[in-house]
């Protein structure tokens, strides 16, 4: 089965796009702190907390901002991760999956999103 993966993209910046899996076990939307530089997000002036995310430790910095999939466009929260310079990010409970319905099917190799009621 293909991995559960679409693109996305921040706001009104093509070059802050990236394709990301979506993850049912966090509960956060994550992204690589790259992205942040190339929005304008300061991550060094925001506030954060500290986590562990890939096998190390990083700064995470919650932003507003608009988020386009396939699946349409949504303002919601992402959490930019300082430290984390993964060429994937990960679309969590909160910020994407509360925004839709996904179904999977394992045995026949699909997903689908519909946006929730």
């Amino acid at each position: 089965m293909r991995r559960p993966m679409i693109g996305v993209s921040i706001e009104r910046h093509p070059a802050a796009a990236l394709p990301c899996l979506i993850d049912t076990g966090t509960s956060r939307t994550r992204l690589p702190g790259w992205m942040a530089n190339l929005i304008g997000f300061d991550l060094d002036a925001a506030e954060g907390v500290q986590l562990g995310l890939g096998g190390q430790i990083v700064k995470a910095c919650p932003a507003q901002v608009t988020m386009t999939t396939l699946a349409g466009t949504m303002p919601t929260t992402v959490w930019f991760c300082r430290g984390w310079h993964s060429p994937f990010g990960l679309l969590g409970q909160e910020g994407f999956l509360d925004h839709y319905r996904l179904t999977l099917d394992v045995r026949e190799g699909w997903f689908a999103l519909e946006p929730s009621a």
